[in-house]
């Protein structure tokens, strides 16, 4: 799916990524709204990452405490992860994937693989 005016997505992009502190699929989420909302339009079918996107976007994503991971003063640092996954986890397996997701946030990461022992319940289904 294209977009009909590449300088509104340019403008849109640019203050998503402001807002949410830098590029992530989020602030591409944010983008697409704020596109919308400036009157931009699209055109043709979806992609096939468009499609996953949608898709990802109808998840409930959270964390298991439903507290903020990473922004304001009540970030707690913890795995932020889809519903269904976050069920399927055990207590221990969520403390592991959380305590490596803090870890790696304080060595300046932003993407936090999850831990070897721990994706078996976290793995996407093909």
């Amino acid at each position: 799916m294209a977009r009909s005016n590449p300088q509104l997505w340019a403008r849109a992009k640019a203050q998503a990524t402001r807002k949410m502190g830098g590029h992530s699929a989020r602030a591409m989420q944010l983008a697409a709204s704020i596109y919308r909302k400036l009157g931009g339009k699209y055109s043709g079918a979806k992609t096939k990452a468009q499609k996953s996107m949608t898709k990802w976007t109808k998840q409930k994503w959270r964390t298991k405490s439903g507290k903020p991971s990473v922004i304001g003063k009540k970030a707690t640092g913890e795995r932020y992860l889809p519903t269904k996954a976050i069920n399927a986890m055990p207590k221990k397996s969520y403390a592991a994937s959380s305590a490596k997701k803090r870890k790696d946030t304080k060595a300046g990461k932003q993407y936090s693989a999850q831990p070897k022992r721990r994706t078996r319940t976290t793995k996407r289904k093909k």
